[in-house]
């Protein structure tokens, strides 16, 4: 009877076991059941609590786009919540065929080129303001160019067409000078070869944005008229605003802590900018400038802000407009299609 009596308790504790492990074995697999419900979910919207979600953000290489920069070096769309990778772009035209491609979620861009590629029907929409500022039109002191109506018969520096220097060209300088882009020789090249360019008799001046504009002026060449600047803004592609409104609405935050910081930290952020430009110590007329100082005196022309007035509104539809007048866009494009002040507000 012993006997049987210490099997049964060892039969006993067997069932106990077996059982033991089938629920846990049953609670395993609805932990990974919900784990792959709650990636799904997070697949379809980003939203869900605690996910890190990735987020590729593209820019043009100028001081306009400094809030992208900033972002990406003080690790501000990371501290939202978001994975980000930067990419940087030498002109406009470049980085709207990798945000029209699906290469890119976000872009910092100018408006000239995003009139060109919405009039085109190009998936995307503008969704915040960065900057508003000056370009210039700089040349030698002894080039005897000193309005725009000295640029007839001249070979002037520019970027590709359709770009925001290319807008300002053609659109805002020449006419003013009562000339057209027949009236002087364009020549397409980039930004940075531009004062060399001038130097070297290449070419007689050139259009261009900050930092360049500055790196020139401190090197001696004289800028004979600053331009507004064609308007830096942010855009989303439609299937990320649609798919990620979560994360648009992350990066939205970042996007404003960059420009709060870039507005309040001017000389810590210039340093920053400055190794992210690769500024180089500069021989001026007067002295030499540390990489920090020269992007000091770059920012100088720069305004940020993220909220959109009525004015810019209404200088972005004045952008179309010229846009179709001198044919950069084939049909008139009402800018109110193509942005959405909501994301903002």
């Amino acid at each position: 009877m012993k006997k049987r009596s210490g099997y049964a308790k060892l039969l006993s504790m067997v069932g106990s076991l077996v059982l033991v492990a089938a629920l846990t074995a049953g609670c395993g697999s609805s932990s990974s059941n919900n784990q792959s419900e709650a990636s799904a979910d997070q697949g379809k919207d980003g939203a869900q609590t605690g996910q890190v979600q990735e987020i590729k953000v593209g820019y043009v290489n100028l001081i306009a786009a400094a809030p992208a920069i900033v972002a990406k070096e003080k690790k501000l769309l990371d501290k939202q919540g978001l994975k980000a990778e930067f990419f940087s772009f030498k002109n406009g035209p470049d980085l709207y065929k990798a945000l029209s491609s699906g290469k890119l979620d976000i872009a910092y861009a100018g408006m000239p080129a995003a009139v060109n590629w919405g009039s085109r029907g190009a998936e995307f929409t503008i969704i915040a303001k960065v900057d508003q500022g000056k370009n210039g039109l700089f040349t030698k002191e002894t080039s005897g160019i000193t309005q725009v109506a000295d640029l007839k018969g001249k070979k002037l520096g520019n970027l590709v067409k359709g770009s925001g220097v290319d807008y300002l060209i053609r659109a805002v300088l020449l006419p003013e000078g009562q000339l057209n882009d027949q009236s002087v020789t364009l020549v397409q090249m980039e930004t940075p070869n531009m004062e060399t360019a001038i130097t070297n008799g290449t070419i007689d001046a050139a259009v261009a944005g900050e930092p360049f504009l500055t790196f020139a002026e401190l090197r001696g060449l004289k800028v004979v008229q600053e331009l507004p600047d064609p308007a830096f803004v942010v855009l989303g592609s439609n299937a990320f605003l649609k798919e990620q409104p979560e994360a648009v609405k992350k990066f939205i935050q970042g996007h404003i802590a960059s420009i709060d910081d870039l507005n309040h930290n001017v000389n810590e952020n210039a340093e920053a900018l400055a190794k992210a430009f690769n500024v180089p110590e500069i021989k001026g007329t007067d002295k030499t400038y540390t990489p920090t100082e020269v992007i000091t005196q770059a920012l100088k022309r720069n305004k940020f802000e993220y909220k959109f007035s009525d004015e810019d509104l209404k200088y972005y539809q004045e952008v179309a407009d010229n846009s179709l007048t001198i044919k950069s866009i084939e049909k008139q494009l009402d800018v109110s299609t193509i942005i959405d002040t909501t994301w903002v507000k």
